[in-house]
């Protein structure tokens, strides 16, 4: 953002009057800017507020992807999401519920935020589908347009003025009349609001490029590219969700050009956008804001106007084209009628080299006389026929005769149509669309034959790498939440089943902040890269090691005691003491923070094993950090240390 942008925003931020996050969002906002802040705060905040809890449930659920039980329990909804998603999504709603309505007459608030919903359920589904980290993509898809709203509520009349004046223009129009008249325009107000609340840069620039997304030039495929081409798709399917019949009809193509953007073909955008609509109207009744049925996107494809065959007179789908002849005259009036149409020719000069030319140029349509020398026309159909990429060819047979009974004769040697001489060039070329036809459903089916056996190839190779990506943390390499949580669930069901005991470890880095604020970004990530390393080798084999997000871990131990985890953890705690954590440009020395918990008969689920363990870590970080504490009912206490 440039300077005079940045002054005037700070100019607009001082009248108190730009939207702005109020109560449970603004509490959360300030509670995760702080260092030692846990999950149970965030829990506890949230909880104040039942409307936000049961969105943040209804989200949970919506983003289970695959997690056997429904997810009931607001800590859970919590632990699952993550912080960044949780702190995230209550900022976006709450401005969503405070700026329902207002007075700028052309600016339609309610359509405004139905359009940014199914934006934001779209921007979130794109997010799952390419991994892009979902956290901030709910919020970006909501949130995109902020700018617009700004300037709504700043400037009601003025603002109504530049709407009007803009209507029916590019958005590059629109930008210049709110420079013009407001020295700042929406795209950059939107990308100050979205840094003043802590969204990502990545994220903030992704915003700001989103309504013309090849301006940015990322490069194809990187992941600002995909955050910005995602953006852009979904505020196009929401504008398309608000849109007549007869304009969604007109916008509809253009989406399935941006799905194949970002590697989706049609029935993958049905499919989407089928999902977007359903979870949209679903949302909208929770958070009253309008919506409407929509039929199925497939549905509405197959009413789209086809595409013509012929354009400036060339064909779209040239052919291959035989002809076979003895005269030189229709010889060389065919190939000149179709080499002018667009077709690739070449000709014989009887049946017996029109079968070798066949066989060797693999035409797709054969235009052959009946009567000619060494082999007729009917003897080159069967024994085209014969073969096996004979079979395929389309046949068409030229014949003085319009007798029924050698027309029969002539389908029955396996010929696929007839024109009657002398021809003429309207004829000739009706016959041909109607082979053409028949040639490009061929071509379609034999394209979709292979990629079936392509893709059968490759499908238990690219199953197992989605699954592993889908359940691997890219940064540490460590499995992640969702792995976690399902692991969770599964080890608890196994410690019901044996009676085995079932003990937990949550970790936490101390000071982690710290680090980021004063090494910078990079040397954080190291940190944690070496601190997945140091855990894998402080635990059993048999325990399972996951980051749960930011600078926090979780340990399962399944078949371990509460006192013998509580040893193992204070191994861990002084494998960190003692480690030397190196970042380009340095070393630091470290130490984190254990809480342990470990199953007993009051514990309904895993969620509460969780809970406790997470209170215990509190505890931990309260009592001065460096330290393991143990939960039990009657107040969580730290187990003797191991002298070195």
């Amino acid at each position: 953002m440039e300077l005079k942008d940045r002054n005037k925003f700070e100019e607009l931020k001082a009248t108190g009057r730009l939207p702005s996050p109020k109560g449970v969002a603004l509490a959360l906002i300030n509670l995760t800017q702080q260092e030692d802040f846990t999950a149970s705060e965030v829990t506890h905040v949230v909880q104040s507020d039942p409307a936000l809890a049961g969105r943040l449930l209804k989200l949970a659920n919506s983003s289970r992807q695959g997690l056997s039980r429904p997810v009931v329990s607001l800590s859970q909804a919590v632990m699952l999401l993550g912080i960044p998603m949780v702190r995230n999504v209550a900022l976006g709603l709450s401005l969503l519920t405070e700026n329902m309505e207002g007075v700028c007459k052309s600016f339609d608030f309610q359509r405004f935020w139905s359009r940014s919903l199914a934006s934001a359920i779209s921007n979130q589904w794109l997010g799952y589908r390419a991994q892009t980290a979902a956290d901030e993509t709910f919020t970006c898809g909501l949130l995109s347009q902020v700018g617009r709203l700004a300037l709504a509520i700043l400037f009601p009349q003025e603002y109504s003025e530049v709407l009007d004046e803009a209507a029916g223009k590019p958005v590059a129009e629109l930008l210049k009349l709110e420079q013009g008249r407001f020295a700042i325009d929406h795209r950059h107000l939107t990308s100050a609001l979205l840094q003043d609340w802590g969204l990502p840069p990545l994220f903030v620039e992704a915003v700001f490029h989103h309504e013309a997304p090849e301006e940015a030039e990322f490069e194809e495929g990187s992941r600002p590219y995909l955050i910005t081409h995602s953006l852009h798709f979904s505020a196009y399917l929401g504008e398309i969700c608000q849109l007549s019949e007869e304009a969604r009809r007109r916008m509809l193509p253009r989406l399935y050009v941006l799905g194949a953007r970002l590697g989706m073909d049609a029935d993958a955008v049905n499919l989407l956008s089928d999902q977007v609509v359903a979870e949209w109207r679903d949302w909208g009744t929770i958070l009253q804001v309008q919506t409407h049925d929509l039929p199925p996107f497939a549905e509405m494809a197959a009413a789209m106007p086809a595409v013509p065959t012929v354009l400036g007179g060339k064909q779209q789908f040239p052919l291959r084209v035989l002809v076979v002849d003895d005269s030189p005259a229709i010889l060389a009036l065919l190939e000149k009628l179709l080499t002018d149409i667009g077709h690739a020719v070449r000709t014989a000069v009887n049946g017996q080299d029109g079968l070798s030319k066949a066989l060797e140029w693999q035409p797709q349509l054969i235009i052959t006389d009946w009567v000619m020398p060494e082999m007729d026309g009917l003897a080159l159909c069967k024994a085209l026929r014969e073969s096996r990429a004979g079979r395929m060819m389309y046949l068409i047979i030229l014949t003085v005769l319009e007798d029924e009974e050698k027309l029969v004769e002539a389908f029955e040697a396996g010929a696929d149509d007839y024109i009657v001489k002398p021809f003429s060039e309207r004829a000739l070329k009706a016959r041909l669309r109607a082979g053409q036809r028949v040639v490009q459903l061929q071509e379609e089916i034999l394209l979709e034959r292979e990629d079936v056996r392509r893709s059968a190839a490759e499908l238990a190779v690219t199953n197992q790498r989605l699954l592993e990506a889908a359940l691997t943390d890219s940064l540490t390499q460590l499995p992640n939440r969702r792995y976690g949580l399902e692991r969770f669930d599964e080890e608890w069901a196994a410690s019901g089943r044996h009676e085995s005991p079932l003990s937990c470890m949550l970790l936490d880095i101390d000071r982690f902040k710290q680090i980021n604020d004063t090494h910078g970004h990079d040397a954080g990530d190291a940190v944690l890269r070496q601190s997945a390393t140091l855990i894998r080798k402080a635990i059993r084999k048999e325990d399972v090691v996951c980051r749960l997000g930011g600078e926090e871990f979780l340990v399962i131990c399944p078949a371990a005691d509460l006192k013998s985890t509580a040893l193992a953890a204070e191994r861990l705690r002084l494998a960190f003491e003692k480690a030397a954590f190196d970042f380009p440009g340095g070393s630091l020395k470290l130490t984190a923070s254990i809480g342990v918990a470990s199953r007993d008969a009051n514990l309904p689920g895993p969620e509460a094993l969780l809970k406790i363990a997470d209170q215990a870590l509190y505890t931990a970080k309260q009592a001065g950090r460096n330290r393991v504490v143990v939960y039990s009912r009657k107040a969580p206490s730290p187990p003797a240390k191991e002298k070195n």
